[in-house]
């Protein structure tokens, strides 16, 4: 049986019935009240300003957990609880930090304050109640089987699960099981190399079972020092560097072995370091270098289907024992309450040409044609000189296309040349000035380096926005497989095209007829983090109108963090939702903002920003990752699931939304299961079932993905894209970009 079709066993067969599921188990006994006991710490020296104090809260708690060998949580700023007596003092973030002041007090599900202490409880139970002897993990975000699934010669792939753990405010405790594969070195590299070999150039981790210091670096071959020699720039012997964080008798072993060095470089420091403590990095781009068979298998069974995510959380949650202190069990579910199933797609709410309803995107431009066309409009095609003779015949595609769905427009092809960057910058200054979008063909995603060229894609994007032209940018592997099959509006590709070209130039591909609900605009907002900068990197904000159509968006940079200034939502709201609806003759009663992630950090920041909205504001918080995935059951075995169905826990103001699945997708889609999105209301006057259904169908209004929905509602979905366009300096900060330039 494939990892795909995996049916459940004859056993569990009889207890499900036909229908769709949300794949998580559940707890076997409620947590309605639960006395515990509180306690403040006492921090010596104090908590420095810029230090976050949930998190030096959390790692108190970490300690505490570790210290006393008991379940412990933390319980707001600074304060911890604990089922048993806190007596001794731990040390956290260098600070000595004692637990004062024991009060007992009782926690209440239906309380939400209380429900996040009660989550916090369980994770801290949760994790005695994993067999260490079989699982090797430090938080719940990455418990690592031991024992690998499968291994090729120099990796192996091991099951891995993420923990996610919900509290209803009935007491039931809900838990998401995360599964997948982490990649390890299966040796060290005493034993994949010896001094005759060159492993220059290899990424290297340090290996946690010898040496207890993490570190990551890049071979630079062989040292000309051994194990107890005394390195001058050092000081010492690398023996002598290694007592105490290294495995002692692994370091004697060595001491009396005396093996040649390698050169390692941390950083921009290059050091020595035994083979005999090093491990090959298991990045993807690493093993796929190196080892491209077993490369392939990873990539082909990481793609889960609903079967086997089911199995593998089955198979996982029957290991646990007991979970100490609350003393209970989990049953793998699939089990749907307190959540009430809701059904989304029932009324076609997608309109066309000539006003005409369809089920999806694709189907409706490819029948019915746009809903309206931009009037007399110009596109440009970009193409390389060097490649004229073989994609020239794309701007005769690009025309037959834009007329075949009923927004047919001036097509003129234009040449640029590869090679340096300065040859890309005139570029703007010979495309027609009446130009409404422009298709530009750049080589493929590092391809420029290969050939000795800088890449055209940034700074063709920059120039050409900085005039007010927006750009879809098509990579040659794209173009060349269109020219080749002489696409028309049947290729998916090029309908995607299409139809983000016509949105740039000011066009509507399709809208969305009678949204539910009285909100009259979305504003998203989002805070983009630059993972090489270290910085929070762009804060934007896009807003769309309760038809999905007309929108805006605008950045700001260099974030102090993930909350948002209140003058930056204050200035969002100002220009985005009432400047920008005046100018449109669009009357703003009623405001819904989606803020990306969980907004009770942000709340009372947004809130300031508000202060002066003559509107009535609701505000929700969309998270796009740890929440359980949706499957439909069909009597034997999982399958995935219809895409525009949900769950909604009224009692927490929450649902989980399934915003991409069949029709779109097949069972054996090569990308496994769909992933969810979570919706929070924190406050506002529109129920969470009206703010759920206008989530789903304002992911469906994405016009450069007709083919395939992103899962998102566009709010967040722009907002993010936004964010991008300043991280990557396509716009300057506290630019308002009007219309969707950014798809």
């Amino acid at each position: 049986m494939s990892p795909g079709s995996a049916s459940v066993g004859v056993d569990r067969q009889a207890d499900i019935e036909s229908g769709t599921y949300l794949l998580h188990g559940y707890g076997t006994n409620r947590l309605e009240e639960i006395q515990v006991t509180q306690y403040d710490l006492r921090v010596a020296g104090g908590v420095e300003n810029h230090w976050d104090r949930d998190s030096f809260t959390s790692s108190a708690a970490y300690y505490f957990d570790r210290q006393h060998g008991s379940p412990v949580a933390s319980s707001g700023e600074l304060s911890v609880i604990s089922k048993t007596e806190l007596s001794r003092p731990v040390y956290v973030w260098g600070r000595k930090v004692k637990p004062v002041n024991p009060t007992k007090v009782t926690l209440n599900a239906e309380d939400p304050e209380d429900r996040e202490k009660l989550k916090g409880f369980v994770q801290s139970c949760f994790k005695r109640a994993i067999p260490n002897e079989r699982y090797t993990f430090q938080f719940l975000n990455e418990i690592v089987r031991d024992e690998p699934a499968f291994a090729g010669d120099e990796f192996a792939a091991h099951p891995k699960h993420d923990i996610k753990i919900q509290v209803t405010a009935g007491g039931r405790v809900l838990v998401h099981v995360e599964s997948g594969f982490s990649i390890r070195s299966t040796s060290t590299l005493d034993e994949l190399y010896s001094s005759g070999d060159n492993p220059y150039g290899k990424r290297v981790a340090h290996d946690p079972e010898r040496y207890y210091n993490q570190g990551q670096g890049y071979l630079r071959g062989w040292s000309e020092y051994h194990y107890t020699d005394h390195i001058s720039g050092a000081g010492s012997s690398i023996a002598e560097m290694h007592e105490g964080s290294v495995d002692e008798e692994w370091r004697q072993r060595l001491i009396e072995e005396d093996p040649k060095l390698l050169d390692v470089k941390y950083g921009d420091n290059v050091r020595r370091q035994a083979p005999h403590f090093l491990r090959l990095s298991p990045r993807t781009e690493q093993v796929k270098d190196l080892e491209i068979g077993f490369y392939k298998r990873f990539d082909r069974r990481s793609a889960m289907m609903p079967g086997e995510r089911y199995e593998l959380s089955t198979e996982f949650l029957g290991e646990l024992s007991r979970l100490p202190v609350l003393e209970m069990d989990f049953e793998p579910g699939p089990r749907n309450a307190p959540y009430q199933f809701l059904q989304m797609r029932d009324v076609d709410r997608l309109v066309f040409g000539s006003e005409r309803p369809a089920r999806s995107p694709g189907k409706g431009l490819r029948n019915h044609g746009v809903y309206g066309s931009p009037s007399r409009y110009r596109v440009g095609v970009l193409i390389p000189e060097q490649w004229e003779e073989s994609f020239g015949e794309l701007t005769g595609l690009v025309a037959r296309g834009l007329k075949e769905i009923g927004a047919p427009a001036g097509v003129t092809g234009y040449n640029y040349v590869l090679g340096d960057v300065s040859n890309y910058t005139p570029v703007v200054h010979d495309v027609h000035d009446e130009t409404d979008a422009v298709i530009a063909i750049v080589p493929d995603k590092g391809a420029s380096e290969e050939f000795g060229i800088d890449d055209p894609h940034k700074e063709l994007k920059r120039t050409l926005l900085r005039k007010g032209v927006p750009t879809q940018m098509m990579q040659r592997s794209t173009v060349d497989e269109l020219v080749g099959q002489r696409a028309s509006i049947g290729n998916d590709k090029m309908l995607n095209v299409l139809s983000a070209v016509v949105a740039k130039a000011g066009g509507t591909p399709w809208q969305i007829d009678s949204l539910p609900g009285e909100t009259d605009a979305f504003m998203g907002l989002d805070v983009t983090y630059d993972s090489s900068s270290g910085q929070h990197s762009g804060a934007s904000a896009s807003v769309v109108f309760s038809d999905g159509t007309t929108f805006a968006a605008e950045s700001t940079t260099q974030q102090g963090g993930e909350k948002f200034a209140p003058r930056h939502v204050e200035q969002f709201v100002r220009d985005l939702v009432f400047d920008f609806a005046a100018e449109q003759g669009y009357e703003i009663d009623r405001l819904c903002i989606m803020r990306d992630g969980k907004i009770s950090e942000d709340i009372d920041a947004v809130r300031d920003g508000l202060t002066e909205v003559d509107a009535e504001v609701d505000i929700v918080g969309v998270r796009k990752t740890g929440q359980p995935r949706i499957a439909y059951f069909d009597g034997t075995r999982f399958r995935i699931a219809e895409k525009g169905v949900g769950f909604v826990d009224d009692a927490r103001s929450q649902a989980i939304v399934h915003a991409f699945g069949k029709p779109e997708i097949r069972d054996d889609n090569p990308v496994g299961t769909p992933r969810t999105f979570r919706l929070t209301k924190d406050s506002g006057p529109t129920d969470i079932v009206t703010l759920t259904r206008q989530a789903y169908w304002l992911s469906e209004i994405h016009y450069g993905s007709p083919v395939r929905s992103p899962r998102l509602p566009v709010p967040i979905k722009y907002a993010d894209m936004a964010a991008e366009y300043v991280r990557k300096e396509f716009v300057s900060p506290g630019t308002v970009i009007k219309g969707p330039a950014y798809l």
